[in-house]
């Protein structure tokens, strides 16, 4: 019985140094595991911040890259219409080559002037060429000279044309009153007739005409001189691009 005490109590030391020794290694493990935990949290909140960070360099290129095809986009409507207006202009050169050519006679004789504005041409007619006074009837040079102007005409079907009649501020005789009460009367018959003969003499599509009465409240000279009266007594014909 003593030597089996005595064994035990010979053994104690041994079995409590290896509990001490199983203790602190568990403690020491359970270190390691928080410490690992941690790295793991780390790590893991690191790999979040870069699908995040990549995330939004994904989003960021999907947004360029839109932004590029929209410009893209906006860069053919504008080469578009930048074609289509060097069109437009390369017509107009093209009619007025034409017409400059065709009357060049009248034009030397400055019965009629060819501008262009804004985008428009405009061939202006002094109104003896067309007209006799207080008349709406064309004379035969004058639809001579419109039926030349016209073969410049029909080849430029998108073209609109305006006639336009201006008068000076002489008051309407005696005479002509019962028809034309006032100059608004008269410049409209005269814009008015030319349409007709385009239309029906030079077969021009009627949807393309229109005709107006300005009297004389559109001057392009003086009033108080026959030089002046002269060159505000006119019909202009206006060539318009369609939009």
């Amino acid at each position: 019985m003593f030597k089996k005490v005595s064994f035990i109590a010979l053994c104690l030391p041994f079995i409590l140094l290896s509990a001490c020794v199983q203790k602190s290694k568990y403690v020491e493990l359970e270190a390691d595991l928080n410490q690992t935990q941690q790295e793991l949290q780390v790590e893991n909140k690191t790999v979040a911040d870069l699908r995040e960070q990549v995330s939004t360099l994904v989003n960021e290129n999907n947004r360029y890259l839109n932004t590029i095809e929209s410009l893209k986009g906006e860069l053919e409507k504008e080469r578009s219409v930048v074609q289509q207006k060097d069109k437009k202009i390369s017509d107009l050169e093209r009619t007025r080559a034409e017409i400059e050519n065709s009357l060049k006679d009248q034009i030397a004789q400055k019965n009629i002037k060819i501008e262009e504005i804004e985008g428009k041409l405009k061939v202006t007619f002094v109104d003896k060429i067309l007209f006799d006074s207080g008349s709406v009837k064309i004379k035969p040079k004058g639809r001579e000279v419109l039926l030349t102007l016209v073969d410049s005409f029909k080849d430029n079907k998108e073209q609109s044309i305006v006639v336009e009649g201006h008068t000076d501020d002489v008051q309407i005789g005696l005479a002509l009153q019962d028809r034309f009460p006032t100059n608004w009367e008269l410049s409209t018959a005269r814009a008015t007739s030319v349409v007709r003969f385009l239309q029906e003499k030079g077969t021009i599509e009627p949807e393309r005409l229109t005709a107006s009465g300005f009297s004389f409240y559109k001057p392009v000279d003086t009033n108080d001189t026959d030089e002046g009266r002269k060159q505000n007594r006119r019909i202009e014909i206006i060539l318009i691009p369609e939009r």
